[in-house]
C-alpha cells in the first residue's frame, strides 16, 4: 500500500473539513492524487457580482509570484462556479494548526515571525491599494515546517459585493467595524483586523508588553484613533521591541556585575562586616535651556509672546529631559543602594524587572504630559537611563566597601 493509498483510506474514514469564510475547505483526489479544495456556499455564487471578483482576483493572483501568495482554478458546473482547486503544497490553515497545537503560540519566535510577515507583505499590498480586510485564522494558510503566512482571498476585490457580514461568514470579529457596514475603508482597516488577529493569538495567555499596548491602539473602534498604516504599526512594535532588548541588556550587565561583586567578597582573606556609602545624587542640570528660552516660560500659557515652533519644540524637549532624568534617577536608586546589593540574586532579579517596567511606564507618561513625540522621547530615555546607569556602577566602583568603624576617622578630612 503507497501513501496515497493511505490517505485514500484516512479520508475516508474521517474525512476532515473546515468552514472558511467562502466555503467549506478539505482534500480529495483529483486524477490520483490528493489536491486541497474549497466549496464556495450557494449564497456567494449565486451572485453574480461575487462570480466576477472571484475571476478578477483569480486573474491577478497568477501574475504574483510572492512567497505569501496562494493561487488557485476555478470549476463550474456548467452554469454557475461551484469551487476552487488550490495549488499543490503541504499547508493547512492557522486555525487547524491553533487547534492542534496550540502550545505553538509559546514557541520562541513563531508570533513574531507570523505578525512580521503579514505586516510587510499587507504594506506592500497596500502600496497598491489592495487590502486583505479578514486577517482571521480561518483566512489565513501556514507552510507546514516553518509557519510561513499564506494569503488567499483579498477582501477588496470583493469591493462592489454589498453584503460584507455575508460575504465573510463566521470572521465578523476580525474585520473592521466600517467594512461590515459597508463603508469605505484604507490601511487602518488592515490595522484593525492584524490588531485582532494577535490578541487572538494571546487569549490563552498574557500578551506580551511590545503588543499590548500597540494592540489596544490598533482595534479602536474610531479608524482617526488607529494607526494610520501599516508601517506606523510596525515602527511601535519594533521601538518597544528594542526597548526591551535595551533593559535586557541592562539587566544582564547589572547582573554580571553583582555575580563579579559576590565572588570578590568571597576571595577576601578578611571576614570583617563591611558597610557601604550610599552615593550622593548626582543629576545634570538643563541649564543651557532655561538660559536660553527662560525658566519659567510655560507651554501651556496663552499670551501674545511670539514664540516659534522650534523654541516650543525645544522647550518640550528641555522639560522632558529634566523630569525623566529625575524620575530614572529615582527608580535606578532603587537598584543601585546598599540594601539592594546585599539581597538575595532572586530578589534583585524580581526588583530589576520591576524596575524595567516603572523606567517604561514614566517614559510614556512624561512624552504624553509635554507633548514629545514617542519615538523621540524613547531615544532620550534611552540615552538617559544608560548615563545614569554607568554613572551609578561607577560611583560604586570608586567608594567600593568600607569596613565597620573606618569610615568615622577619615570624616574629618
Amino acid at each position: 500500500m503507497n501513501y496515497e493509498e493511505l490517505l485514500s483510506i484516512q479520508e475516508g474514514l474521517s474525512p476532515h473539513r473546515e468552514e472558511l469564510p467562502f466555503g467549506g475547505f478539505y482534500r480529495r483526489q483529483v486524477n490520483g492524487k490528493f489536491r486541497f479544495v474549497i466549496d464556495l456556499r450557494p449564497e456567494l455564487t449565486d451572485n453574480l457580482v461575487f462570480c466576477e471578483s472571484l475571476k478578477a482576483e483569480q486573474a491577478w493572483s497568477l501574475r504574483q509570484h510572492g512567497k505569501h501568495q496562494l493561487h488557485y482554478d476555478l470549476h463550474d458546473d456548467g452554469n454557475h462556479l461551484t469551487e476552487i482547486e488550490l495549488e499543490p503544497g503541504n499547508y493547512q490553515t492557522l486555525s487547524a494548526l491553533l487547534n492542534d497545537n496550540p502550545a505553538v503560540v509559546a514557541h520562541r519566535g513563531f508570533v513574531d515571525h507570523l505578525v512580521d510577515a503579514l505586516l510587510e507583505n499587507a504594506s506592500r499590498l497596500n502600496a497598491e491599494q489592495i487590502f486583505y480586510l479578514c486577517y482571521s485564522p480561518q483566512n489565513i494558510f501556514v507552510r507546514k515546517g516553518d509557519n510561513s503566512p499564506l494569503l488567499l482571498f483579498h477582501g477588496s476585490f470583493y469591493k462592489n459585493v454589498s453584503d460584507k457580514a455575508a460575504l465573510f461568514q463566521g470572521s465578523h470579529d476580525f474585520i473592521a467595524p466600517e467594512v461590515l457596514a459597508g463603508q469605505d475603508y484604507d490601511q487602518r482597516s488592515d490595522v484593525y483586523s492584524i490588531g485582532r488577529l494577535i490578541a487572538f493569538l494571546f487569549n490563552q495567555s498574557s500578551i506580551p508588553m511590545e503588543y499590548k499596548r500597540v494592540v489596544k491602539k490598533a482595534t479602536s473602534e474610531n479608524p482617526d484613533k488607529r494607526y494610520k498604516s501599516l508601517d506606523e504599526m510596525r515602527s511601535a512594535i519594533e521601538k518597544i521591541r528594542n526597548f526591551r532588548r535595551s533593559v535586557f541588556m541592562l539587566l544582564g550587565a547589572v547582573i554580571i556585575s553583582v555575580l563579579a561583586f559576590f565572588v570578590y567578597i568571597e576571595l577576601l582573606p578578611s571576614t570583617e562586616s563591611i558597610e557601604f556609602i550610599e552615593p550622593a545624587p548626582q543629576a545634570e542640570t538643563t541649564e543651557s535651556y532655561d538660559s536660553q528660552y527662560g525658566s519659567g516660560f510655560d507651554l501651556t500659557d496663552n499670551d501674545t509672546l511670539d514664540i516659534t515652533d522650534e523654541m516650543l519644540n525645544a522647550k518640550a524637549e528641555a522639560i522632558y529631559r529634566k523630569r525623566y532624568e529625575k524620575a530614572a534617577d529615582e527608580i535606578l536608586s532603587k537598584v543601585y543602594n546598599s540594601k539592594h546589593m546585599g539581597s538575595s540574586e532572586k530578589t534583585f532579579m524580581a526588583n530589576s524587572q520591576s524596575m524595567a517596567e516603572e523606567l517604561l511606564k514614566t517614559q510614556q507618561q512624561l512624552a504624553e504630559e509635554t507633548g514629545l513625540p514617542e519615538s523621540l522621547a524613547g531615544r532620550i530615555g534611552h540615552e538617559i537611563v544608560e548615563r545614569l546607569t554607568e554613572q551609578k556602577q561607577k560611583t560604586l566602583s570608586r567608594h567600593g566597601y568600607i569596613k565597620a568603624g573606618q569610615g568615622n576617622g577619615d570624616s574629618d578630612e
